[in-house]
């Protein structure tokens, strides 16, 4: 297939494969692996990779990389052109760095959200959960059908984030309304504000930390910037991140988790009767349907061959996490839901040195929310029809946007 005859056949960027990307996906993994795609408004050039061998090495090659100075000016100025101004006071974090940046920052934050850091939090993400859900039952009880994004996937982790940190509990609502605006960046005006809000709003407890310290994330971090390890841009940045982009995905596991659950009632009989399965049924979430439909974006910083074509040095590579799940050269039967899949080597957080950083506290919140529905709403079913939902209109960050339940046989 001609690069032309590829632009004009695929669109993954389109928002209407978003609630089911895997027939497009499927397509172009048999017909165009390496698929080369031209933005209709900035001309810029995008490779998207859907074979698992070829997204596990995107993720892996010194040679592919996250930050724009690492092409000279010529290649990266029309790149710059298409980046959102208002969003720049968050750009330089551990996701957007190359070693040896991305080394020294995520060395300073990975304690935070290791295995024996997050199974110190498991219990409290068990009590939260536990109050959530018990605001669920007291809706069906009276009559109503609890939505599981509003109303236990979206505060779960805000809530659990934020005490990471040590923010008040309270001031969630203003986590969300920022995330809200400043991820969907739809009014620049209105997204530079909410960024400033925010700026400001880290600078105080920031202070607040510097005068009395505590045992939170952001105290570390305080000290840290104190003692010249991490810059004041670099700090809020990354909390930034943290914050929110792990919040987003959190949710949208969770409502993801639930909705292939209850669209293969055998297998959530199988978590029923076996729930020790609650873990690898998340990994299966990740690897079949998962939350982040591609990694963040990448450029070539030289020439990159993958066989089926070569990627010129300054276009940018985006590999698919969804299609690799998908893979059968990887996956037996890979159409199938199989919550005791294993073995299950999925790319649904990333692979390398870019490997999600809260993977392990997104683990044990998806675990928690979904083990407690299945396991104290066993009459739970969908509120709605599969093929109405409203999803998110963004590939990146997927999920329903609302998932009704009803609770009550």
């Amino acid at each position: 297939m001609t690069a032309i005859a590829q632009e004009q056949a695929f669109d993954p960027a389109d928002p209407l494969h978003v609630p089911d990307p895997h027939p497009l996906f499927h397509r172009m993994r048999e017909q165009a692996p390496v698929y080369r795609q031209v933005a209709p408004n900035s001309g810029r050039v995008f490779w998207f990779l859907t074979r698992y061998a070829d997204v596990q090495r995107a993720l892996l090659d010194p040679g592919i990389g996250r930050q724009l100075d690492r092409l000279p000016e010529e290649l990266a100025a029309p790149h710059r052109r298409w980046e959102n101004d208002a969003l720049a006071m968050v750009r330089r974090n551990v996701f957007n760095l190359d070693p040896p940046d991305h080394t020294r920052l995520r060395r300073l934050i990975t304690p935070a959200f290791g295995a024996r850091a997050v199974a110190e939090l498991e219990r409290s993400v068990g009590r939260v959960v536990g109050d959530l859900a018990d605001g669920m039952a007291a809706t069906a009880a009276a009559g109503g059908e609890p939505d599981v994004i509003e109303a236990l996937a979206l505060p779960l982790p805000i809530l659990v984030v934020a005490d990471l940190f040590g923010f008040p509990a309270e001031d969630r609502a203003l986590f969300r309304r920022w995330s809200d605006e400043m991820v969907a960046g739809r009014n620049g005006l209105e997204t530079r504000r909410s960024g400033m809000k925010f700026v400001a709003y880290i600078t105080r407890k920031i202070a607040e930390r510097r005068d009395r310290p505590g045992g939170d994330l952001l105290s570390q971090l305080a000290e840290a910037e104190a003692a010249g390890g991490i810059t004041r841009y670099e700090l809020i940045s990354s909390v930034f991140q943290l914050l929110f982009a792990g919040d987003e995905t959190t949710v949208n596991l969770i409502g993801i988790g639930v909705l292939e659950l209850l669209r293969h009632p055998g297998q959530l009989a199988r978590l029923r009767a076996h729930p020790e399965l609650i873990g690898p049924a998340v990994e299966e979430v990740l690897r079949y349907n998962g939350p982040v439909g591609h990694s963040r974006p990448l450029f070539a910083l030289d020439d990159v061959d993958f066989g089926d074509a070569v990627v010129p040095r300054g276009d940018i590579i985006v590999p698919v996490l969804l299609a690799a799940g998908r893979d059968p050269a990887v996956f037996p039967r890979p159409d199938l839901f199989d919550i005791a899949r294993s073995p299950n080597r999925h790319l649904g957080f990333g692979h390398g040195i870019h490997f999600c950083l809260g993977a392990a506290l997104a683990r044990v919140q998806a675990r928690a929310a979904i083990g407690t529905l299945v396991r104290r709403f066993p009459d739970m079913n969908l509120a709605a029809d599969p093929a109405t939902l409203e999803w998110t209109d963004d590939l990146f960050l997927r999920g329903p946007r609302r998932l009704p339940l009803r609770l009550l046989g």
